[in-house]
């Protein structure tokens, strides 16, 4: 009966408006602002690496060096595009629930998933490079052929957070380069928090991209009834109206915005309630926090399997969820330790780096800069189709071959056997009129 929780969450994730996502390119370079800007000079651009085809054209105009920086920590097209190793063995698709740990049937979905969203990212380049040639030019390349000449790609990811991976010398993983410590919570706040007592709190948000206000009725009622029966007090993101609900407890406090890494680094935080968005899952980690995730869409699943696996996270399924569900789950990250420990150890490991993802980040823009886009750190397999990169095409020659030396050996074994078989037909005629000589 909860089917319709994730779809009501957030109604536009749907294949068809990513397909026309193209036109969203035509209004952008009909904009004035963007016109404008042609009229300007740049010594370096700084795209978002998760589908920046669009601006693509503009950085072939501007003959400048760019740089990507993957929000998205799981999306792999940019990085793919610019010859780094991508299996789809090991790299869960950021749409999917997998781990880095799949088994044969999962590797299979994993892999549909990617080839399926590699064919619809094609055909909305295609569209996309009609669009660049009418506003820019018919001298604009192909929006894939402009991508391969990327500078550097800083990596919103790393292999304490998300998953180990192969990256080439043009790639620094920068996970929670927003990450700071907390600092002290305003005076309403710190008076609710503090009512608590020795229990502490728990704090609850959806993100900025999913409003928690758009949720359906039945799902706010359930979280209402769960936090009610909670021992602690509730601070909860929420950007509707308190009128919304008619049965909301003394021990929950509804804001529409709050400083959640000041909230998150509170000693009396006991739990984060959240859907499992990339930023608020490095955040969690960063003050070592355990956390219950509610996903979305998008890759909120994948995020939160991963903390899973890393034992600091319980993750819930919108479609099946009860209120027994969600209080459980809260009441075991707060009291079995082994989710506060795994949240502590995560946190650890993340800050015990050489530099600050912040520092690592200004490093490398620098480095582009100082050597007129280090060109020198691309890689070749950037240029290699994949057939190439993968030698498929090395392995059809081999087949071939191997092909042509079974014929050749078939057709030698073959003359073998004729030759035995005139050999032994000799041999007989041979010992017939041998045979004869004697008698006579």
């Amino acid at each position: 009966k909860n089917n319709h929780f994730r779809k009501n969450f957030w109604t536009s994730n749907k294949p068809k408006k990513h397909v026309r996502s193209f036109s969203s390119c035509d209004a952008m370079l009909s904009d004035a602002e963007t016109k404008e800007l042609t009229n300007r000079s740049f010594d370096l651009a700084i795209l978002d690496g998760a589908f920046p085809e669009c601006f693509l054209g503009l950085m072939y105009q501007f003959k400048i060096p760019f740089m990507y920086i993957n929000t998205v920590g799981f999306y792999t097209g940019s990085l793919s595009t610019a010859g780094n190793p991508v299996s789809y063995a090991i790299t869960p698709n950021f749409y999917s629930r997998f781990t880095d740990t799949m088994s044969l049937y999962e590797r299979a979905i994993n892999t549909a998933m990617q080839i399926g969203q590699n064919l619809m990212h094609m055909y909305v380049m295609r569209r996309t490079h009609l669009v660049l040639r009418e506003h820019l030019g018919a001298h604009i390349p192909h929006p894939y052929d402009i991508s391969r000449n990327v500078s550097f790609i800083l990596q919103n990811g790393h292999a304490i957070l998300s998953y180990n991976r192969a990256f080439n010398p043009n790639v620094a993983e920068v996970a929670c380069i927003h990450c700071k410590p907390a600092k002290k919570l305003p005076r309403n706040l710190e008076d609710f928090v503090s009512a608590s007592g020795v229990s502490g709190f728990i704090y609850v948000s959806m993100g900025s991209s999913v409003k928690a206000a758009n949720m359906p009725e039945a799902l706010r009622h359930m979280l209402v009834k769960t936090f009610a029966r909670l021992p602690y007090h509730v601070l909860w993101k929420y950007e509707g109206s308190s009128a919304d609900f008619k049965d909301l407890t003394s021990n929950v406090k509804l804001l529409r915005w709050l400083p959640q890494q000041d909230i998150l680094g509170h000693p009396k935080l006991r739990a984060f309630v959240t859907h499992g968005g990339l930023l608020s899952m490095f955040e969690t980690v960063y003050h070592g926090v355990p956390v219950v995730t509610m996903p979305v869409f998008c890759d909120h699943d994948v995020n939160s399997a991963k903390a899973e696996v890393d034992g600091y996270a319980i993750k819930l399924d919108l479609q099946t969820l009860s209120t027994n569900q969600l209080y459980k789950a809260i009441m075991k990250v707060i009291h079995d330790p082994r989710y506060k420990n795994a949240a502590r150890y995560r946190q650890k490991l993340l800050l015990d780096q050489r530099s600050t993802a912040l520092e690592t980040a200004i490093y490398w823009t620098e480095y582009v800069l100082r050597h007129k886009g280090a060109y020198h750190l691309q890689a070749p397999s950037r240029n290699m189709t994949w057939w190439q990169y993968y030698l498929l095409d090395v392995a059809v020659i081999y087949l071939i071959l191997l092909y042509g030396l079974i014929l050749l050996l078939k057709r030698i074994d073959f003359r073998s056997k004729k030759l035995r078989s005139l050999h032994l037909l000799m041999s007989a005629s041979y010992s017939e009129v041998k045979t004869k000589s004697k008698k006579m």
